[in-house]
């Protein structure tokens, strides 16, 4: 596995998280979401269900990974900070499919009490 260098660590006090910059040293390519969780929460001693990687980007020509994470004091304010996707894309891959099923079924306008079906249209 590639090297982990935190470039930067703020305190973001109105919102009651930390804020880090990471670079994975030669890991493009080769780190996913759940994996750059788990160093980062592994590098600075936190849980990693209260780490959340907001961004993964490469550059050309280079094999360094650049992520920015927010490290919360607990998950109940990840879940009310971040929306609804930025949580669902930490999950591992069988997981996400049914949260994004729940989530869709959750936006689904319910019908009108006592409202008629729609009628098909005319040709």
């Amino acid at each position: 596995m590639s090297t982990l260098d935190v470039t930067s660590d703020s305190e973001n006090k109105l919102l009651s998280r930390r804020e880090v910059s990471v670079t994975f040293v030669g890991g493009s390519g080769l780190i996913t979401r759940q994996s750059a969780a788990e160093a980062i929460s592994q590098k600075l001693g936190v849980k990693k269900e209260n780490v959340q990687v907001i961004s993964l980007a490469g550059k050309f020509g280079n094999r360094d990974l650049l992520g920015r994470a927010y490290v919360f004091s607990n998950e109940k304010d990840a879940k009310t900070q971040l929306r609804p996707f930025m949580l669902i894309r930490q999950l591992p891959k069988d997981e996400r499919k049914k949260a994004r099923e729940e989530l869709k079924k959750s936006k689904a306008p319910a019908p009108a009490p006592g409202a008629a079906a729609p009628e098909p249209a005319k040709k």
